[in-house]
């Protein structure tokens, strides 16, 4: 179980595909909507930096990359 929930722009890869978008495990997007209780909206990019799709996941459904510094040693 994770730590935290998504916030507005933090970074997400897709754990579960979802059955009614075209997104696939392991991508990569950006939190552009929180849905209440449990929702997310989860913009995703083409290689030229265009939105390819914005799909509505739980947050069961992806796991929260981390963007903070992690102390080594």
């Amino acid at each position: 179980m994770q730590s935290r929930k998504p916030k507005l722009l933090d970074l997400v890869a897709v754990l579960k595909r979802p059955a009614h978008d075209d997104v696939e495990v392991g991508e990569v997007g950006t939190v552009v909507e929180l849905l209440p209780p449990d929702g997310i909206e989860v913009e995703f990019l083409d290689r030229d930096g265009r939105t390819r799709c914005v799909a509505t996941l739980s947050v069961d459904d992806v796991f929260m990359l981390n963007r903070e510094r992690t102390p080594i040693g």
